[in-house]
């Protein structure tokens, strides 16, 4: 591809900067991963549209992309600010300016809790939280904040059975949002992830139980609104459902990161805009451009895209398009479902399987679609934002 300028900001960080307007198979180096503008567009407004109708605020989780470029427009667009899932993370988002962050995550690294305290020092404007679930983090929350003469504030982690991290009850809850009220943190209010449950019916009883925790500690929580913080992209609408009768000094934090880009597996088959149409359509933006290497027998091709290029952990890439010889003017073609299969990936090829009649050309292009965002960006340190003309609009950058 054109060589992209590069800038280096004021804190000396290498960022590339906006290429001449170019065909992306213009000179390509393939593989490239792109970004559709217009299915970012409309996801963008679909959800900030839908958190505004709900009464929620909105802190997309950046750790599904961690681009500051992505979160700055989300954020423009009307969020609250941005959820992260670790200090490091975090780091990233205060360093390209964004003040208003939450840790989904409990954290006891020393360091990073001294780093959290001092934030308000730095910048008074700032909102900067992260989770606590048990008297241990509550300990080392308070002594880190004691020895930077900092101020942290937390939510209590609300889990269930089987789950990830949480207090697995409402009296250990109540137990720890006691402890940390005692220990002179600023107790916020509660969290909870409902997405590692079943179905949208388990996710609604969750997340009522977790309401019913916000007001059991709500006694300890200093200032005029409480937060109660709850994220996941399959069952927000589960929510926004079980909060709607929620007290009027309560303010809901929705944290779903995955509906930016959407995909083509995973989240499209779980997303609830698909039981609730009405309230919008997500779109997948994300496409992976390979080149077909070889075609050595009947039925298979081998494309140079592999894991090393591609997310697979949460199903395996689909075939959106075809690109017959592979130029910027190739003729364009969506096989038919089954025409072209992938079926397996190793480090930097990917296995079609063609069905009888189809075949492929070595140097033909195939654009990939993905199942689960957060493993394909994290392949890629610069990532091309496209027009629906295949144009390079601009080109931007993550920070893993």
């Amino acid at each position: 591809m054109p060589t992209t300028p590069a800038t280096v900001t004021a804190k000396g960080s290498w960022e590339p900067s906006a290429p001449a307007p170019h065909h992306v198979l213009q000179d390509a180096h393939l593989p490239v991963m792109t970004l559709r503008e217009s299915a970012l567009t409309n996801n963008t407004a679909v959800m900030q549209a839908y958190v505004e109708r709900h009464g929620l605020l909105f802190a997309p989780h950046m750790k599904t992309h961690m681009a500051p470029a992505l979160a700055q427009r989300q954020i423009d667009a009307g969020a609250w600010g941005v959820t992260l899932a670790s200090v490091q993370q975090a780091m990233v988002a205060w360093e390209h300016g964004i003040r208003h962050v939450l840790i989904a995550n409990e954290v006891l690294d020393p360091a990073g809790l001294r780093w959290l305290a001092s934030r308000r020092a730095v910048d008074p404007s700032s909102d900067v939280l992260c989770y606590v679930d048990s008297t241990a983090g509550v300990d080392a929350a308070a002594a880190a904040a004691s020895s930077v003469d900092g101020e942290l504030h937390v939510l209590v982690e609300v889990g269930f059975p089987g789950g990830r991290t949480g207090a697995r009850s409402a009296a250990a809850a109540t137990s720890v949002a006691g402890a940390a009220s005692d220990a002179g943190l600023v107790l916020r209010g509660v969290s909870g992830y409902e997405g590692g449950l079943p179905g949208v019916d388990e996710a609604r009883a969750y997340v009522a139980g977790v309401l019913d925790v916000a007001a059991a500690v709500r006694p300890l929580v200093a200032g005029p609104r409480a937060l109660l913080s709850m994220g996941g992209s399959a069952w927000f609408d589960a929510v926004s459902e079980a909060v709607a009768a929620r007290p009027d000094d309560l303010d809901v934090l929705l944290r779903s990161g995955a509906y930016l880009t959407h995909d083509d597996g995973f989240y499209e088959e779980r997303t609830p805009f698909h039981r609730h149409p009405t309230e919008g359509t997500l779109r997948a933006a994300i496409e992976v451009w390979g080149r077909v290497t070889s075609c050595p027998e009947p039925g298979l091709a081998l494309v140079a895209v592999g894991k090393r290029d591609i997310s697979f952990d949460e199903g395996l890439p689909v075939v959106r398009q075809i690109r017959t010889g592979g130029t910027a003017d190739a003729t364009q073609s969506v096989p038919a479902p089954g025409a072209v299969t992938v079926t397996r990936l190793d480090d930097q090829h990917c296995y079609l399987a063609l069905a009888t009649g189809v075949a492929l050309t070595p140097g033909d292009v195939v654009l990939f679609g993905i199942s689960h965002p957060c493993t394909v960006f994290d392949k890629w340190r610069q990532v091309h934002v496209i027009d629906d003309d295949d144009t390079v609009l601009e080109t931007i950058a993550t920070w893993f």
